[in-house]
Order: structure tokens, then sequence, then C-alpha cells
């Protein structure tokens, strides 16, 4: 049968019991080892202590992350005159203007983008040095303007609203460049003047304009004002940008006039009452800002333009005349500007001077050729249009010294760049000026009857107004520069 049965011998019954105690051994050994293992694994002591809790779930940290503020950045003082709930304490030293009290809200103010020169990025246009806002009281009562600025402020005439026709027709235009022509000898074209079309329909509310333009006289004490009050001088204190150049920027021969010595604003006396020009819009906004007004809008200019939107071509009707307005015609005449109020019996109905010609004064809007357009397609009445939102270049109206009756004409738009391609741009245009607008609510100050401010005029004679005829180059009327439309 074999040895299998045995150990060291034959197989026996009664050998079962050596088998168990070899299998024994070994078995205890494997199964301490299998014991020891578990005991490292952990798995013996999760038996032990029981069932492994489930741990909480991880706090949840919630991080909240606003935008530094960034110090180019504009400050948080508005440049656009707003109501505020309480007079500014800063103020208790300066002029009191009163308002007339109204039962009836204020529009809200219309926020735009601040504008940027064309050919710049936006981000470059930052305004750095605001000129400080007039505070204005919500409950019509008043409106405070620094003592430095206010005896010499211009007349503020009411303009009651209600809804015109903003724009012309191609048949006027058609008519208005046959005249150009035949009658004044011009190079004027039907595409200049299609971006006045079509008509809309708008809607104006109550405001007031000043009667006239703003002078040298008025604006060379703004620039004392920010010289010694806000320590900032014209180059950069309007918004942060160059208000106006003088004769250290822009030599006489090519426009400069105001005189600047470090400390100290000067300007020949017999420029005080002319209007002031080649002012950049943010020189513009910053005077009337000062004062606490407004630039105007562009359908609010026109709108006072026509007699508070009566169907009038010029200020004074539908016929152009050489007598009532400061144009290129007569051709032969002196050329420049003439002293604000010259014409005093050729204004608008309710008193406006000087809205054909003279100066192109500036507007709030930004300039975009479609823009009539635009509001035509909204099929709606729009109330006190604002412009559109963003361009490159700011609107211009009422035409100049330096243009034919045709730029002249209440429905005629122009646009240029905001400011000067640099600070010593002699090609800025010396027929550009503005005037300022006013909510209703805002008393009409009496202007002061000498506008000449001492210590910021001088007696220079040779400092006549009259300017060179400008080379068809240059002038407003042919400039590639300006928008001819």
């Amino acid at each position: 049968m074999g040895t299998y049965g045995r150990v060291g011998g034959r197989r026996r019954g009664n050998a079962a019991w050596q088998w168990l105690i070899i299998g024994f051994f070994p078995g205890l050994l494997c199964g301490g080892l299998v014991v020891f293992g578990l005991v490292l694994s952990g798995v013996l002591q999760g038996f032990a202590t029981g069932p492994t809790p489930t741990p909480p779930p991880p706090e949840q940290i919630v991080q909240i992350v606003t935008a530094t503020v960034d110090p180019n950045m504009p400050t948080t003082t508005p440049m656009v005159i707003t109501a505020t709930s309480e007079p500014t304490d800063e103020v208790s030293d300066a002029v009191m203007i009163q308002q007339t009290p109204t039962e009836v809200a204020a529009e809200p103010t219309v926020s735009t983008p601040e504008p940027t020169q064309a050919g710049v990025d936006t981000s470059a246009l930052t305004p750095q040095n605001v000129v400080p806002t007039v505070p204005v009281d919500t409950t019509g009562t008043t409106v405070v303007v620094p003592p430095e600025l206010a005896n010499n402020v211009t007349r503020l005439i009411s303009i009651p609203g209600g809804t015109y026709r903003m724009g012309t027709t191609v048949s006027e235009i058609q008519d208005a460049v046959t005249q150009c022509l035949t009658r004044d000898g011009g190079n004027c074209l039907i595409a200049d003047g299609e971006d006045s079309t079509p008509q809309v329909e708008v809607q104006i509310s109550d405001f007031q304009m000043e009667q006239t333009e703003v002078t040298f006289g008025q604006y060379v004490q703004f620039l004392n004002y920010l010289r010694s009050s806000q320590g900032q001088n014209h180059l950069t204190g309007c918004g942060g940008f160059i208000c106006i150049q003088t004769l250290n920027e822009r030599p006489s021969d090519s426009g400069g006039v105001i005189i600047f010595d470090g400390a100290n604003y000067e300007a020949p006396t017999t420029i005080t009452n002319f209007p002031v020009y080649a002012v950049s819009w943010y020189g513009a906004k910053a005077y009337c800002e000062a004062i606490g007004r407004r630039l105007p809008t562009e359908s609010e200019w026109e709108y006072a333009a026509r007699s508070a939107g009566g169907d009038f071509i010029y200020p004074w009707g539908n016929d152009f005349s050489a007598d009532f307005a400061k144009t290129r015609i007569p051709v032969d005449g002196p050329q420049g500007p003439v002293a604000v109020g010259t014409y005093p019996n050729r204004g608008t109905a309710q008193g406006l001077l000087d809205m054909a010609g003279n100066i192109a004064e500036w507007v709030s809007d930004w300039y975009i050729e479609d823009y009539y357009t635009q509001l035509a397609n909204t099929g709606s009445v729009t109330l006190d249009p604002q412009g559109p939102p963003t361009g490159l270049e700011k609107v211009l109206r009422g035409g100049s010294w330096n243009a034919f009756p045709f730029y002249a004409r209440t429905v005629h738009r122009l646009s240029y760049n905001p400011l000067p391609v640099d600070n010593s741009d002699a090609s800025y245009p010396r027929w550009i000026g503005f005037r300022c607008a006013a909510d209703a609510n805002v008393t009409p100050v009496s202007p002061a009857v000498n506008t000449t401010s001492s210590g910021t005029t001088t007696d220079t004679q040779s400092a006549a107004p009259t300017l060179a005829v400008p080379s068809e180059e240059t002038d407003e009327s042919s400039s590639t520069d300006a928008n001819r439309g």
C-alpha cells in the first residue's frame, strides 16, 4: 500500500494525533500573522471602537472680492451739476444766488461717458484734476457760485419748453446750397447738410441759456480762479485736460492771445468783451460748471436758436442779411469775431444774441452723422435728447465769422475734436467758443455792469480782435478737420 500513512514507518490507525499536532503549530503561526497585519492596518481598532464617525463637511469660506480703487480714475465727485441734499459746508463764504422755488421735481441728470479725443484711447483721457462742482440745493433755494466769478456772469434767458421738429428737409438744404453758390460765392454741398435730416420730433423741458457767448474777460477771470483758489492751471485744470492755449503754447501770429506768467492770466483790454475762442470742449464744460451751469444739449441749442421751436432758418427769420450776423459775408469785410451783443435787435424772440455767426458754439453732445436717423427710428417723441453715448468729436452749432451763412443756419451741424492734437497745436480753430445753459429752476443772475476784471487784462493796443483772412484750407466751411455736415 505504501508508507504515506505513517511518520517514520507504516501507517497505523492511531497516527491521526500526530498529524493534528503537526498542523496545529503552522496554523497557529499563520493566524497570528493575519491578526498582526489587521492590527497594523487599523481594522481591528475600528471594530473595537465602533463605526468610524463621518467627518463634518469642510467650512465654506466666501471671499468677497471688490475692485481696487484706481488712483487714475475720476474722483467720485461728479462733474455734472446735480442736486445735493444739503449745502456744502466749505462754501459758506461764497456768494449765494437765489433760485426760483418750484414744485416740480427737476429732471434727473443724464450722464454720458467722458469724451475722448479722436484717435486716442479712452483710458488715456481719464480726468485727473476735476474743477470743483458747484453744489445745488434740492429745494430750489440757492446755487452757490465762487465769489471770484459771481460778479461777472452772463445773464440767463428763460426758454419755455415745448415740442418741435428738430432738423431740416432735403429741399431746404438744396435751397440753402443754391444761395451759398449764387449769392455768397461759396462752395457748399448738399452733403454738408444731410446729417441734419430727417426731421425728428423732440420734446424740450423748460431751461435757460446765456444771452451772449462767454467772453475773454470772463474766461481769463475763470483761469485766475483756477490758479489762485484751486491750485490748477490752464494745461490740466479742466477735467485733467487743457482749457485753452495761451501765448506760451501758441504764438500770436497763429491766434494766441492770453498771457500767462506762471502766476496770473491776462488778456488785452481790446478783446475783453469779445467771445473767447480756441477753447477746448473741456475748457468750456469746466467754466460752465464752475458757475453752476452747464453746456446746452444740441437739441436745446437748436430749439432756442429757432425762438423756442419755431420754423426759422435763422434766429430772426428765414432770410439772411449781413447786417444781422457776423459771418464771412461780405467777403471783403474785416475778418474775425465782433464784440458780443453787436446786433442787439437781431436776436431770437426770447432775446438770445449772436446765435448765428460770430463764434461756433460747443454743445454737450457727441457727434454721430446718423443720429437723427437713430432718433427717428424709435418711432416716438424723444424727451430732452442727450446725444449719442460716445463718439470722437463734439457737436458745434451756429456757424462763425469764418464761414458762409449756409453754416450759420439754425439747423446746421458741425463737429470738431474736443481737444487740440497737442498743447502747441497752432491749427486749433479760432472760430470755436461757447455759451452756457442752466436748468429752469436757477434764478437768472444780473450781470456785472463792468465785465473787466481787475488784474486780468492789459492795455495792449496792438492786440486788435481783427484776424487775418484765413486760407481756404483752414476756414470752417472748408476745413478737412471739421465735419462738413
